[in-house]
């Protein structure tokens, strides 16, 4: 119970500045790249309505992204499944993308060198610097060299952030930072969020978790999320055979929070993560709730707990008949049925207070 309260509701509270945050630890391949930028594309368009600034922010993360594609190394010199991490969120009106990735020692010195000569270019420089690199540079499958950091440079407007991370054994962790706002903002050195970054991948690799979501949990937001976990994370031979059933829980879970949690100013906020155990795949959830609604949520919960398959199997056919009388489909139950009888073994739950009026509602199961 304690280890799910650190997972979601204290990674809550630490995010709480951040209308949204992304977070995923795993296999890097070009297909997760469109489904990163439909998560972010929906939350500027949403919030922002800016469409010149869409643009660039998108173009950052594509180029972020595959930057940890291209770039990355690990010990055997083959993808596996944790090649670093890459992290988006939104503070204020500022858009931060960080990455973490391998590179062998020997490429730091030269790494270093070119981020120190960017930062200290101006606009019209950089714009010099990329031609010449473009005509003199010659291309690898890694790409050009240091085009896609000077890229980065131009579009954010912003100085790179970042620092190298010695793992002793011939390879360094890359730590990343690029930085996007409102021009009249831009310029100088930006607020380094590199020790966050690193202490959220520490946690992540520690309990194995693979994508963190904090933010608006609206329909559409809620589709790129399945995407990335149907697409990459039950993709394995030995998970193949529940790929099914996770799916089945995740879109029962994350339309949970998007039905029942707390509206503000439009947006239905909560939080998501997803690992995997030695056997199973594990899902964690949270999202604020009244307080008014608490205890018959709470009873509900417990009796639906203490319930044998075939008790839920009956449930959920009388509530499948009632539902059909109901004006609000949410009063039903039926996704939190659902859930209990697709999960392997009990769930646990917590409420946690966070103001006067409302509670912080956490679920965790095992599928």
């Amino acid at each position: 119970m304690s280890e799910m309260q650190t997972s979601a509701f204290q990674l809550y509270k630490s995010a709480d500045q951040h209308q949204l945050s992304l977070s995923y630890r795993g296999p890097f391949v070009d297909e997760l790249t469109a489904r990163i930028v439909d998560i972010s594309e929906n939350t500027i368009a949403d919030n922002m309505g800016l469409p010149k600034i869409n643009r660039k922010v998108s173009f950052l993360l594509v180029e972020c992204f595959q930057n940890i594609i291209r770039h990355g190394e690990t010990e055997n010199g083959e993808a596996q499944s944790d090649s670093g991490m890459f992290n988006f969120k939104n503070v204020g009106g500022a858009y931060i993308i960080n990455s973490v990735n391998f590179v062998r020692n020997e490429y730091v010195p030269q790494l270093k060198e070119m981020v120190e000569k960017i930062n200290s270019l101006s606009r019209l420089e950089l714009k010099e610097l990329f031609k010449q690199q473009l005509v003199e540079s010659e291309l690898t499958d890694k790409g050009g060299a240091g085009l896609g950091l000077i890229e980065i440079a131009r579009k954010s407007g912003q100085k790179l952030v970042c620092e190298f991370e010695d793992l002793g054994n011939g390879l360094s962790h890359f730590h990343q930072q690029v930085t996007f706002q409102d021009e009249s903002e831009a310029g100088g050195v930006p607020k380094s969020y590199l020790a966050e970054t690193k202490e959220m991948y520490e946690m992540m690799e520690s309990q194995k978790v693979l994508l963190q979501y904090k933010g608006d949990f609206s329909q559409k937001s809620i589709l790129p999320i399945l995407n990335i976990v149907e697409e990459n994370l039950v993709g394995t031979a030995q998970q193949r055979s529940m790929a099914k059933r996770v799916g089945h829980v995740l879109v029962e879970i994350l339309q949970n929070i998007s039905k029942h949690a707390e509206e503000s100013e439009g947006i239905r906020d909560g939080i998501f993560l997803i690992g995997e155990n030695e056997t199973s795949i594990f899902v964690q959830a949270g999202n604020v709730v009244n307080d008014n609604e608490v205890s018959e949520f709470k009873s509900w919960l417990e009796e639906l707990s203490e319930m044998t398959d075939d008790d839920l199997r009956t449930m959920h056919q009388t509530r499948m008949k009632e539902s059909v009388t109901l004006e609000d489909k949410t009063k039903s139950g039926l996704g939190l049925i659902e859930i209990a009888r697709a999960i392997a073994g009990p769930w646990h739950f917590q409420f946690d207070k966070i103001d006067d009026a409302n509670s912080f509602f956490s679920l965790s199961v095992n599928v």
